[in-house]
């Protein structure tokens, strides 16, 4: 019985491993690349395929009841160890071979990365909100601490940081801030601790990301904890540190940003002379048909990396919604929130809401499911949202152990009051 019950306990330490690789390991991998000397344009879908792989090589071993298969099962996991081995190392080799597919095959990320979070919680559990929380504010620390060196080396603040972009890591940071939302009696457990909590915050004040800083206000000053007095002193501290920014020394990443303002003013003419592509969207593998004015050439390379004269690509456009319509039109976006509004009004929560927010907001400014890891965080996210609370799951597992137990039966004539008189 103790042996059935360890691949149990295996799974639900699992449950958080997607947390501890997009919340520590990616940003410390990132600042490991960046003084190791590799490749800074190295792919960010390893550590996650080698996750799917974990996943699947679980499910091949284990039934979801916890059972083995068989017993013994090391010449099918071996070829499948070895199969990942081939596609994680020589994966970039595989996509040229399959140049058609390849090129379109980023705009299909957020199905993949919401695909994985589902199939990560039916394997081996979702992450409950303390897990988010704890690695929100181990996150928050790695962000205090990086600006706090880049600030003494630079005299300044990057918009790309030593661990990785600053609104891919306020992104993070928001959905743990969902997570460590009071629950609106739900039945939800209320988890986590109030240091944690105020890392997270810290952390997202670390970042200066603008469009981190204003949902983060917005959604601390409507779903937060505590008095209304104290929820306004946070919110305008945030929009205070916003106003800032714009203080700070400009660095040469900080183009990022302004390439994305220019890329949504030529979005929205091009949306307004030709209508249709509002509808239908571009060829997933074609150039955008904008160019870039030579005043702003050595910016866009600048930001991007690429040269003005190869022209501009879907994957250039760090927008999540201005890439969405963009690449597959209007009907299917808006398919996708009438969608995403349905599961939410289902089970309306604060940490719902606040995601909601989060999706709004962040998408104006960040790839969200674009991006692997805020994808697989979002999707995990999402699915602990939409999930019933913890305690009712409890209870209707636990009633069958708490019936009562059975009690012989007694013989009704050997009762005083049932004697014959």
């Amino acid at each position: 019985m103790q042996q059935e019950h360890s691949p149990i306990k295996a799974a639900s330490k699992m449950t958080a491993v997607p947390l501890g690789v997009a919340y520590v390991a990616v940003p410390l991998g990132a600042l490991l690349v960046r003084y190791a000397n590799l490749t800074p344009d190295m792919s960010p879908f390893p550590p996650w395929a080698l996750l799917a792989a974990l996943g699947t090589a679980f499910a091949m071993l284990f039934r979801r009841s916890g059972v083995r298969v068989k017993k013994r099962f090391i010449f099918e996991l071996t070829m499948f160890l070895g199969l990942v081995t081939i596609l994680t190392l020589y994966h970039h080799n595989i996509f040229q071979q399959l140049t058609d597919v390849s090129a379109a095959l980023p705009e299909f990320t957020p199905l993949i990365m919401l695909g994985f979070g589902w199939l990560w919680t039916i394997t081996f559990g979702t992450p409950n909100r303390r897990d988010f929380q704890r690695y929100g504010a181990l996150l928050g620390v790695i962000c205090m601490l990086d600006l706090a060196a880049e600030a003494y080396v630079y005299h300044a603040a990057p918009a790309l940081r030593w661990v990785g972009n600053s609104d891919v890591l306020a992104g993070l940071l928001l959905v743990s801030l969902c997570a460590s939302l009071k629950p609106d009696g739900t039945g939800e457990p209320d988890q986590g601790s109030p240091i944690w909590r105020w890392l997270i915050l810290a952390g997202l004040a670390s970042t200066l990301s603008h469009t981190g800083l204003f949902c983060a206000a917005w959604v601390f000053l409507c779903f937060g904890r505590g008095s209304l007095l104290p929820r306004t002193l946070v919110t305008l501290c945030f929009f205070a540190l916003i106003g800032a920014t714009f203080l700070l020394p400009i660095t040469a990443s900080e183009s990022i940003r302004y390439m994305d303002y220019w890329l949504w003013a030529k979005s929205i003419a091009l949306f307004a002379n030709a209508p249709d592509i509002l509808v239908t969207g571009l060829p997933l593998t074609s150039a955008l048909p904008m160019s870039i004015p030579p005043e702003l050439t050595r910016v866009w390379e600048t930001a991007t990396g690429s040269s003005a004269v190869m022209g501009i690509y879907l994957p250039h456009v760090q927008s999540f919604w201005l890439r969405l319509v963009l690449g597959w039109g209007a009907f299917i976006s808006g398919a996708l929130l009438v969608a995403f509004f349905v599961l939410l009004f289902k089970r309306i929560t604060h940490m719902g809401a606040g995601l909601a927010m989060v999706l709004f907001t962040q998408g104006m400014s960040t790839p969200l499911l674009y991006d692997p890891t805020l994808g697989a965080i979002l999707a995990l996210a999402f699915m602990l949202a939409l999930a019933p609370p913890v305690s009712s799951l409890n209870v209707r597992t636990a009633r069958p152990s708490t019936a009562p137990a059975h009690t012989p039966e007694v013989d009704p004539t050997k009762e005083w009051n049932m004697r014959p008189l």
